[in-house]
């Protein structure tokens, strides 16, 4: 049912690569709903606009932080300051003490490198 869904939408089927965040304690909601938000933002970017075929997500907490890696292989040249899409994701990764740095150079694909605080 979702295929077709993606598919009448004009988005492209992704693969999705990831490696699941094991703790036993939930992390504060205000981290949950920021990682959801950027993930589901980021796969959408990749979808629509990147071309991609692979999407790579990671997530750890590390030290009481918590880190969150997306790349794709999509055609890259994401650009922050042109587009509103990566300037709410900074926004949204800000507004909780985090910080995203985007690398997209063109022909290569994009990464998102996030931290937050994860307390």
């Amino acid at each position: 049912m979702r295929a077709r869904r993606a598919s009448r939408a004009g988005l492209r089927r992704l693969a999705l690569e990831q490696a699941a965040l094991r703790r036993r304690e939930r992390l504060p909601e205000h981290v949950e709903v920021a990682v959801y938000y950027v993930v589901s933002e980021a796969l959408t970017n990749a979808a629509k606009h990147a071309s991609a075929s692979v999407v790579r997500v990671y997530i750890g907490v590390d030290s009481g932080t918590l880190r969150l890696s997306i790349a794709d292989d999509g055609i890259g040249g994401a650009d922050p300051a042109r587009g509103t899409g990566l300037i709410g994701l900074r926004d949204r990764v800000e507004a909780v003490g985090g910080t995203l740095d985007v690398s997209s150079i063109a022909g290569h694909g994009t990464s998102l490198s996030i931290a937050i605080p994860a307390r």
